[in-house]
């Protein structure tokens, strides 16, 4: 699963409605460090992206024309399929289904009023958190929607894959009170309690989680509770969240709140933006190796607390998931209108010889 290679984002100039990579002038990307192969997206993408616009148009969680075309410009099948190119065909259109979720919410809670203000916030919230204790989703459409695919998600699962993916899905939804309470109160976190938050607020544990259910597997519960494993998830989680900031760099700071890791660099270590944008990269090559070093200590610590057969397998099919969980989320950053208006060629920057979700 190794492929110790660097992709060369390209130099930034001009941006199509806030969703290309950030290109100011002046700024150039570096090279990202990604030592994991590119792959195909799902085989099973297609099947899915029609299993998902007939979930659709039942669930009703779209409340307008716009906002139906503002997922399609998202390619939410896209991700999924390419953070999940193992899964099979019914698996795959559940974590689209679930994926989609996760976007028509971040959506609301960032553009719309829900989003604005703290009290009416904590309430939307209340309309979902008592889901995942048992408690009928009542009339709220999204809070239907998310009942349903929870639901499906949790279905013979094991009382410690629940435990874990409900307390992410807590986390992930608080997220959105803390970041806004942060920004009322005018509030600027430190790089590393950003760091650790950015994990959780881009749901990426999440998204992690649901890795058990694309490679059809359920650790032990012991394993949850390796260090290596943790590190690894951490890794993997912190990864994907400052790749992302370089990419909504300048919608960030036109948005002039401090969520995104360049400009915590720049405004706790008084730097140009270039050199914040260089130090990000270089934690995101931090991210890298660790990920690297924890799957090693994986290992050991498999041998040392005496697992063999299939539950040391399904580890390691586990690590090779997240491994290329982060690698579809980097590739899909060049490929949806999210985020970029042109999309660079992926295959020709992973071939190139100084070439990282």
């Amino acid at each position: 699963m190794r492929d110790d290679t660097a992709v060369d984002m390209a130099p930034l100039s001009g941006m199509a409605d806030g969703q290309a990579p950030s290109r100011m002038h002046g700024i150039h990307m570096p090279q990202v460090r990604l030592p994991f192969p590119a792959h195909e997206p799902n085989r099973h993408l297609a099947r899915a992206e029609a299993a998902l616009k007939a979930w659709l148009d039942e669930c009703g969680i779209c409340r307008s024309a716009e906002s139906r075309r503002s997922l399609e410009r998202t390619r939410i099948p896209l991700i999924t399929a390419l953070a999940y190119p193992d899964a099979a065909p019914d698996v795959l259109e559940l974590l689209v289904q679930w994926a989609t979720w996760t976007f028509v919410i971040d959506d609301e809670f960032d553009d719309g009023p829900d989003g604005q203000d703290p009290a009416r916030c904590a309430s939307a919230l209340a309309t979902f958190l008592p889901v995942l204790d048992g408690a009928p989703a009542g009339a709220s459409v999204s809070a239907r929607a998310f009942a349903g695919t929870w639901e499906r998600l949790v279905e013979g699962r094991s009382p410690g894959w629940r435990r874990m993916f409900g307390d992410d899905i807590r986390a992930y939804l608080w997220s959105y009170y803390q970041g806004l309470v942060d920004q009322r109160a005018e509030r600027v976190p430190t790089l590393e309690a950003y760091r650790r938050q950015r994990c959780v607020s881009v749901a990426a544990y999440t998204w992690l989680d649901v890795v058990e259910i694309a490679m059809g597997i359920d650790l032990p519960e012991v394993v949850r509770h390796f260090s290596s494993f943790c590190d690894l998830r951490e890794a993997a989680a912190e990864y994907v969240g400052l790749h992302n900031d370089l990419w909504s760099l300048e919608r960030d700071q036109k948005a002039g709140a401090f969520h995104n890791a360049v400009l915590l660099v720049q405004h706790h270590h008084g730097v140009p933006l270039q050199e914040a944008v260089d130090q990000v990269n270089d934690l995101i090559t931090d991210c890298a190796q660790r990920m690297l070093d924890a799957e090693h200590d994986l290992l050991l610590q498999l041998d040392a607390a005496g697992i063999t057969g299939q539950a040391h397998a399904d580890t390691l099919s586990c690590a090779q998931g997240y491994a290329k969980f982060v690698r579809g989320c980097f590739d899909f950053h060049y490929q949806a209108d999210r985020y970029t208006a042109v999309a660079p060629d992926p295959a020709g920057e992973a071939s190139a010889p100084h070439q990282l979700f």
